[in-house]
Order: C-alpha cells, then structure tokens, then sequence
C-alpha cells in the first residue's frame, strides 16, 4: 500500500512536497501568481495551496501533489494559508 492510500498520512504530503515534480509546478503557480498571496499581496513566506484534494473512487488513492490541474491550486502567504485551513476545510473530490 503507498503512502497516498487511504488518506495522504502528512508525513508522505511532506515527502512529496520535496519531490521534483511538485517543486516545479510549485514555482510555476508562484510565476503565475507574481510570487505574491492572491488574497493578501504579501511576497513572504509564500505556500501553494489546493483548493481540493482528489482520490480515485475505485481504489482510494490520493491524487500525488503534483497532478492538479493549475486552476486548482493558489499562492497564499503562510498567514493566509492557516486562517484559511482553520475557517474551511478543503473539499475532497472523489474522481
């Protein structure tokens, strides 16, 4: 069973958030956004949030960091990243 069965343990999230291929979807978003928080404007500390996450219905797989589509992920400063985790929980879309 891989790390991304069930639900995505956030010690494998964090694994794979050093992976290659999330490092540079990560700086395409922060490219795309002008390194700067969409909903603040601050151009520190940034994180590239999802807006959702995405499992495969049939086998419960998490979808791995870096195949979201681009719409699907925002620059947010890491303040507005945690007031933003604690005032909604993030939709989970089984595909």
């Amino acid at each position: 069973m891989t790390e991304f069965q069930i639900q995505p343990h956030k010690e494998a999230y964090q694994e794979a958030l050093l992976d290659r291929r999330w490092r540079e979807l990560r700086e395409a978003i922060l490219d795309r956004d002008r390194h700067q928080c969409r909903s603040c404007g601050s151009q520190t500390s940034l994180h590239v949030h999802h807006r959702q996450y995405h499992r495969i219905k049939t086998t419960g797989i998490w979808i791995k960091p870096w195949e979201y589509p681009e719409y699907l992920l925002i620059t947010l400063c890491h303040s507005c990243h945690q007031t933003g985790h604690q005032q909604f929980s993030i939709p989970i879309k089984d595909i």
